[in-house]
């Protein structure tokens, strides 16, 4: 039999065997995922098909894939769901790759690379049909693991999840090859539609004499983790004051977001210029060429480097963490977090208009220091020390791509909210959140609810207990999310 696809498919799904043997995946070598990957993400249904004729199995993605296989190729066993699995790339997940072998007339899955390239050069597995879907290469206990078998007399393999599968293949004569990938079983809970946002504005005064501000924040984000399901934290930039010798106030600020890393909490920071050579101790400009200054990021790199994100999904330049973006699920969506540099360098905004064309299917939530000013307009200039203004980065970049919901600054004024609309049509909700607490910790938090098509801000001061009632709360109805 030959190979084929399904004009028009979003993906071409299958099965994860290997015929040579690459090495399994076995249970002492996995660790836990849940900071890496959100569970939610293997949401699409991995169909199972059988050929009678020769044994040959068929998992796919495409549901009319696996119709068409059974009217049209023989595949006429259906075995229902098998897993589930993602139809896109994510933080945590790793493509497993399909390919076809015409002398066995064998379709074949496999998460492993080398094994893959060794069958298509040596195995007689020719045809090359891409990436399947994308599972977790690593266990969670949200997720169950697939084992192989194989079956010397049909040439074939065929994968198991549960018990039953696997006494059953044992007893027709498979042979267990061992775990080869996780993957959200068949059967799932319904997804969980709420969960929430957290942004924080500024912090520079909150570390300046000592840490006890932005430690309690953080503490409180930790202990109220599952109360308010929160998924993603964002800091809009200005973390310290300036820099000294002795780096107290970056020392402080990363003690206190190590209670984000202990509860599993990930997290992404924009740049202020505050947290660059370009601000020296009491706030004054520091001497020298004030647009490089703005550009030496080196402190805030060495305790805040991209190891440290563990949702990173990229960097515009190796090592630094001045423009990145991450990635996650949470309400059975995708998201996209960008982090961008403060008045951007025209390569800073192509690259991040590369990231976004290059994730369609995500929420995009942008972060920077500067974009609204006190009114709530977009900011026209750059400081007078940067590069492109907030309205060009805008223009650009941030207004040209429909999958773009949020965009969220500090920098000046208190707080402000403007909604815009994108050259495709897309409404873009922006946030203004700055009051440059020193008394208090201001949280703003999102509260997103995917299936009633809405969003609700608030901000919080978790020291004081105090809710501000200075009009930034409020609630959005209508938002058309990314599906």
């Amino acid at each position: 039999m030959k190979s084929w696809r399904i004009a028009g498919s979003l993906a071409l799904v299958a099965g994860l065997w290997a015929c040579g043997g690459g090495a399994p995946v076995e249970p002492d070598e996995t660790a836990s995922s849940e900071a890496a990957l959100d569970c939610a993400a293997l949401n699409s249904p991995v169909y199972h098909r059988i050929r009678p004729s020769n044994g040959d199995s068929l998992y796919t993605l495409n549901a009319n894939e696996a119709t068409n296989a059974g009217t049209t190729y023989g595949y006429t066993e259906d075995r229902g769901v098998a897993f589930r699995a993602s139809g896109i790339a994510g933080t945590g997940l790793s493509p497993v790759y399909r390919i076809y072998s015409p002398s066995r007339t064998e379709h074949f899955w496999t998460l492993d690379a080398a094994e893959k390239q060794q069958l298509v050069t040596q195995g007689g597995f020719t045809t090359d049909e891409g990436v399947g879907f994308f599972a977790s290469a690593t266990a969670s206990p949200c997720l169950v693991p697939v084992y192989r078998y194989a079956n010397d007399t049909l040439r074939k393999h065929r994968f198991a999840i549960t018990a039953q599968e696997r006494a059953a293949l044992s007893a027709g004569g498979w042979v267990d090859q061992g775990i080869r990938f996780h993957v959200a079983p068949a059967t799932t809970q319904p997804v969980d539609t709420k969960f929430t946002l957290v942004i924080v504005p500024d912090t520079q005064n909150e570390v300046v004499s000592n840490s006890t501000l932005i430690d309690h924040r953080m503490q409180w984000l930790a202990d109220n983790q599952a109360a308010l399901d929160i998924r993603f934290v964002g800091h809009t930039g200005d973390m310290a004051n300036w820099d000294t010798p002795d780096h107290i106030q970056y020392v402080r600020a990363g003690n206190a977001f190590q209670k984000l890393d202990a509860a599993g909490i990930p997290y992404a920071i924009a740049i202020g210029n505050h947290d660059t050579a370009a601000t020296c101790p009491g706030g004054s400009a520091c001497p020298g060429n004030v647009n490089a200054n703005l550009r030496n990021t080196t402190t805030f790199n060495t305790y805040f480097p991209p190891t440290r994100f563990t949702r990173l999904g990229g960097v515009f330049e190796a090592g630094k963490s001045d423009n990145s973006f991450h990635t996650f699920s949470a309400g059975g969506l995708n998201w996209l977090v960008l982090s961008l540099e403060l008045w951007a360098r025209t390569d800073a905004v192509t690259w991040a208009r590369n990231v976004l064309a290059q994730h369609p299917n995500h929420n995009v939530i942008v972060l920077t220091h500067s974009h609204q000013n006190s009114g709530g307009g977009i900011e026209q200039g750059n400081g007078g020390y940067g590069n492109n203004s907030p309205q060009y980065v805008f223009d650009n970049a941030l207004k040209l791509y429909p999958n773009v919901r949020f965009i969220f600054s500090g920098h000046v004024g208190t707080h402000a909210y403007r909604a815009v609309t994108g050259t495709q049509g897309n409404t873009i909700h922006q946030m203004l959140t700055a009051y440059h607490d020193g008394s208090s910790n201001p949280t703003r938090l999102i509260e997103i609810d995917t299936a009633a098509n809405t969003f609700s801000s608030r901000v919080y001061l978790p020291y004081t207990n105090v809710e501000k009632t200075d009009g930034s709360k409020f609630t959005v109805t209508n938002v058309s999310w990314v599906r």
